[in-house]
């Protein structure tokens, strides 16, 4: 199968399209139209679609694929015991790529069809989220943290604005020193792009500056560690060597994930079962359950979806306000 043309007209930053990922660039589009068509679908949803084809392949599928040959293999990846939602998500990388080949897509088949529902019927489609990281359980995490030492300021100030920002693992790492505006009841911070926004829309995220007295205060946190770092310009957090020198690029999810293991370890929290995203679910409970409303809540959060928003206040009211807290006669 040929290769895509005009692949020269493809951002550097951007992951590279290939039969693998993305359609053939139709003959006769612009050079304008060509850059509009790749910028329409997202970097990580490339990432997303390579690495399902992949998979796809290494276990002998062919493409294009018929129907039957999707549906046998997602029936042997569910044997494996892939997940109900990695199953689906291969189906959907199948179906882009038959449509954006301009093939018809045999995942709307029955057959494909029915393998899903039978998938959905006999495992457990229970969606596992990460435990709320409440704000004792904060507090105890920063309390554990060297702020005497660049990346114990560095970790103090990324916890707790991914805390109070409700931030994904994937917007805090990619806030730069010139999307803060600072005001005197705080900071607001501009993120650019976001998981549930691909398309560049412009959100905001206010952060208050905490009443005086306050042991841990998200934005003199900040303040601390961009003064002690000598960062004014280009990414706000970054990797530090052992040195003391701060790296010129922005810090990566991993390694977030990995200074929060690192921190939750000295901080006797391990078995609390926290993820980055805990910051995040941890603020909606805490917020919830302190009376503010879902509106509140969704100014910081981001939240557009309804559904996606009362999976955290169902986890947050599981035992809150209970039908059945009476005891005695």
């Amino acid at each position: 199968m040929r290769k895509p043309p005009s692949q020269e007209l493809l951002p550097a930053s951007r992951p590279r399209l290939d039969d693998d990922a993305m359609p053939v660039l139709k003959e006769g589009l612009t050079p304008e139209a060509r850059r509009l068509l790749v910028q329409s679908v997202s970097p990580n949803t490339i990432r997303g679609m390579r690495s399902d084809l992949r998979v796809y392949r290494e276990a002998g599928g062919r493409l294009p694929a018929t129907d039957i040959e999707i549906a046998n293999y997602l029936s042997k990846q569910n044997a494996m015991g892939k997940q109900p939602a990695t199953l689906a998500r291969y189906a959907n990388s199948l179906h882009m790529w038959h449509r954006y080949m301009n093939y018809p897509s045999p995942v709307r088949s029955m057959a494909v069809r029915s393998v899903l529902r039978g998938v959905k019927k006999t495992r457990d489609m229970r969606q596992k989220s990460a435990p709320a990281l409440r704000l004792a359980d904060l507090s105890q995490l920063l309390a554990a943290l060297d702020r005497s030492t660049l990346p114990g300021l560095r970790d103090s100030a990324l916890f707790a604005l991914s805390f109070y920002g409700a931030f994904r693992r994937s917007e805090i790492v990619a806030i730069a020193v010139g999307d803060l505006e600072w005001k005197p009841e705080g900071v607001i911070i501009t993120i650019h792009q976001s998981k549930t926004n691909q398309s560049g829309r412009i959100e905001t995220k206010s952060i208050m500056r905490a009443p005086p007295g306050t042991t841990f205060c998200p934005v003199i946190l900040l303040e601390h560690w961009l003064q002690a770092s000598g960062i004014w310009r280009g990414a706000v957090f970054r990797s530090v060597s052992t040195a003391g020198t701060i790296g010129a690029g922005r810090m990566t999810s991993s390694a977030l994930y990995q200074r929060m293991k690192k921190a939750l370890k000295a901080a006797g929290l391990t078995d609390k079962g926290f993820s980055p995203h805990s910051f995040r679910s941890g603020f909606i409970t805490e917020a919830h359950l302190r009376g503010k409303t879902d509106v509140q809540i969704k100014r910081i959060s981001g939240h557009r979806d309804q559904r996606t928003f009362e999976r955290y206040i169902r986890v947050a009211d599981e035992f809150e306000n209970h039908a059945g807290d009476f005891f005695t006669l």
